[in-house]
C-alpha cells in the first residue's frame, strides 16, 4: 500500500479511465476522477498528490481545462500523463504534436534510448534481454492507440525522451520526463492488457515522481 497518495486522475471522456482507475486501487492510491471541464480551483482543493492526465480523443489544446491545469501544476504537484495527456505535456513545453499515422490498438516494441536504459522505470522489463544483447535490451512491449506523436528530434527544451517507436513520420516518443522529473509521459497505454508490465510502469512512475531528488 502507497500511505493514502492521493491520484487525482483528469479524465479525458476516454473509455480507457476506469482501467486507469483500477490500476490505481491495485497499487494501493486513492483516486479522484474528474472530467477535463474541471477547473484549476477544484483540482487544486482537491489536494493531490499527483495528477494523472488520462488519454482521450482529439488534440491536446481541445481538451476541456487541461493545458490550464499543466500550467497552474507544473513543477509544484506531479504529473503523469498518458497518450492525450503525454501529448498535453508535449505541447505545454513547446513541441507541436500532430498526426503520426494511425496506429490503434496493438502491441508494439518501444525502444528504449540510453535515458530509458538507465531509468529505474524499465529495468528488469525488456524482453529482447539476452546473451546476444550482453544481457541488457532495449524493447519493451506496449499498447498502441494515437494518431497524433512528437519525432524523437522534435523533442522540446526540459524532455528528455526515454523511449521511441516507429510511425509513418519517423520515431515518435513514447515515453519522456522532464529535465527536473516533475512529470512523466507515456504515449502508450499502460492500463491496457495490450501493455505486459503497464501497472508495473504506472508503479514505477509514480514513486519517482513522489521521490524526485
Amino acid at each position: 500500500m502507497n500511505n493514502g497518495t492521493h491520484v487525482v486522475l483528469i479524465d479525458n471522456h476516454d473509455s480507457f479511465v476506469y482501467n486507469l482507475v483500477d490500476v490505481f486501487a491495485v497499487g494501493g492510491y486513492r483516486c479522484t476522477v474528474f472530467r477535463n471541464t474541471v477547473s484549476v480551483e477544484q483540482v487544486l482543493q482537491a489536494e493531490p498528490d499527483l495528477i494523472c492526465l488520462s488519454p482521450g480523443p482529439g488534440h491536446p489544446r481541445e481538451a476541456g481545462n487541461m493545458m490550464d491545469i499543466i500550467e497552474a501544476c507544473i513543477g509544484t504537484i506531479p504529473i503523469i500523463g498518458i497518450c492525450l495527456g503525454f501529448q498535453a505535456l508535449l505541447e505545454h513545453f513547446g513541441a507541436s504534436v500532430g498526426p503520426c499515422g494511425p496506429v490503434h490498438g496493438v502491441t508494439d516494441s518501444m525502444e528504449l534510448s540510453q535515458a530509458g536504459l538507465q531509468s529505474p522505470i524499465f529495468q528488469g522489463l525488456t524482453t529482447d534481454a539476452g546473451p546476444e544483447n550482453n544481457f541488457s535490451g532495449r524493447l519493451v512491449p506496449v499498447a498502441r492507440y494515437h494518431s497524433l506523436g512528437c519525432r524523437v528530434e522534435d523533442a522540446p527544451a526540459g524532455i528528455v525522451s526515454l523511449a521511441s517507436a516507429r510511425a509513418e513520420i519517423g520515431s515518435v516518443i513514447m515515453a519522456a520526463i522532464t529535465d527536473d522529473h516533475s512529470a512523466i509521459g507515456l504515449q502508450f497505454h499502460p492500463e491496457s492488457v495490450l501493455s505486459p508490465t503497464g501497472p508495473i510502469i504506472v508503479d514505477r512512475c509514480i514513486t519517482q515522481l513522489l521521490h524526485r531528488t
